[in-house]
């Protein structure tokens, strides 16, 4: 192989890595947002939820 070829490869390699990093930076991004807004709507629910069960015979 020569010096060239073996370059380009390594290069390409370089560029593949480098955005597969970049898009799990994202993607990591978006689910601490996400977990962090289902956070806050769980918040929200009130306390006593599911306490008392309604029972007619």
């Amino acid at each position: 192989m020569d010096i060239a070829a073996l370059s380009s490869a390594m290069s390409y390699s370089q560029l593949h890595m480098n955005v597969g990093y970049a898009l799990t930076a994202k993607v990591m991004d978006q689910v601490e947002e996400t977990s962090a807004e289902l956070l806050e709507m769980l918040e929200a629910i009130p306390s006593d939820l599911g306490q008392y069960i309604d029972i007619r015979v």
